[in-house]
């Protein structure tokens, strides 16, 4: 039974911003570094009045955002900005339109009476944005804040579809944050589409020198392509926690940039610790593999391995009989030994990371005490989607 699918389906411009996938139930946009620019395409297009947009979301007040409707060909059809005072205003063919909308904080105070502002950077409520009754020929959509307006908003018509959405940071400052809680799309005032953000993807931050794991480097996030999370770091760790299973499988692509690097997931019960779970799987050293307590099990079958090449995986495992079984690319791996795990789970399996780079790209304070020099290692960028996690119970 599927019990849980995660699918990374925003692309970012690549303008320095960072992102964090399912922090307390969020897709955030963080600009405080690079502008974030991230857009998805609709799942259905728009194409008149039948169809609408609706968007819960929350954002640090004092800053500017926009939310940018446009067309297939991408040409820009509706900007929603948000000013700096918290005020909504709509921009479209060179023309601007104030409205009299502004977001709260504290459960509903107005940000835009900036006499009556806290002395502090606070974060908005959470708010809905809801666009509907498209006008594409005449150039018109119907805009409501929560239960407040609604406001009709004209723009420069003439397009045959809305097809994307994008979210943006305006401006590059501390604490520019666009946090996306829910984004859905209805035909007839019927939900067709809701996408939520329920697993969180944690990266592992790099620990002080002496900590434990210290030649653990920090990992980047970003959605690339409308499909792949891509991780970004020299030697990193992901996190995601998941049900708890004590029979189950989970499906999953990647992709990675150098195939002679380290491109693994393992399953593990959580610990609270960075490194070793339960079992790994996936590429080391230019080798497909995986590792369980017989060891690093090479496979009979012959695998393809080379840069960008998408390596489909299921996994599924048993602990009740100490069992697992590996498909890459609809083939089931076999090998010298039935593998099992490194360390049989005591309830099962319940936290997914993923982890991608180098060992030898970060000196310990071990290594450096022993007068090691530092190898010249770039960061390694590795692409991973479509998860699916089963209860085979």
């Amino acid at each position: 039974m599927l019990i849980l699918s995660q699918d990374f389906n925003w692309h970012d411009r690549g303008e320095g911003g960072s992102y964090a996938f399912g922090k307390d139930g969020y897709l955030t946009l963080d600009g405080s570094t690079g502008r974030a620019a991230c857009s998805r395409m609709l799942t259905n297009p728009i194409g008149g009045s039948r169809s609408a947009i609706e968007l819960k979301l929350r954002v640090t007040l004092g800053k500017s955002y926009c939310i940018r409707l446009s067309s297939r060909n991408n040409l820009t059809t509706i900007d929603c900005r948000i000013d700096r005072n918290g005020r909504i205003l709509f921009a479209s063919a060179g023309n601007h339109l104030e409205t009299a909308l502004s977001l709260t904080y504290h459960y509903g105070k107005p940000f835009s009476n900036s006499l009556e502002r806290e002395s502090y950077v606070v974060p908005s409520d959470e708010h809905t944005f809801r666009f509907e009754f498209f006008d594409l020929a005449q150039g018109s959509v119907r805009f409501t804040l929560d239960d407040k307006g609604p406001v009709t908003v004209h723009f420069c018509g003439g397009t045959n579809d809305i097809s994307r959405i994008e979210l943006i940071t305006q401006n590059i400052e501390t604490g520019s944050l666009f946090h996306l809680k829910e984004f859905s799309e209805y035909e007839l005032s019927r939900i067709v589409l809701k996408e939520t953000f329920p697993v969180h993807w944690e990266p592992v931050d790099a620990p002080l020198d002496g900590m434990p794991d210290d030649n653990v480097c920090d990992t980047f996030l970003r959605p690339v392509d409308y499909r792949w999370l891509e991780t970004k770091t020299r030697y990193g760790y992901v996190k995601a926690r998941i049900p708890t299973l004590a029979k189950g499988a989970v499906e999953f692509d990647m992709k990675t940039d150098d195939a002679s690097s380290e491109s693994c997931l393992i399953l593990e019960e959580h610990q609270g610790i960075t490194k070793y779970g339960n079992i790994q799987f996936g590429l080391l050293r230019g080798s497909m593999v995986l590792c369980t307590a017989e060891g690093i099990t090479r496979f009979d079958q012959s695998i393809d391995i080379a840069h960008h090449h998408v390596y489909k995986f299921r996994v599924e495992w048993d602990i009740s009989c100490d069992a697992v079984h590996l498909w890459i690319n609809g083939s089931q791996m076999t090998g010298d030994e039935n593998p099992s795990f490194f360390k049989l789970p005591r309830t099962g399996i319940d936290t997914i990371t993923l982890h991608p780079g180098n060992s030898s790209a970060r000196l310990s304070l071990q290594h450096k005490q022993q007068g090691l020099t530092p190898l010249d290692i770039s960061p390694l960028v590795t692409h991973w989607a479509n998860f699916r996690v089963y209860d085979l119970s």
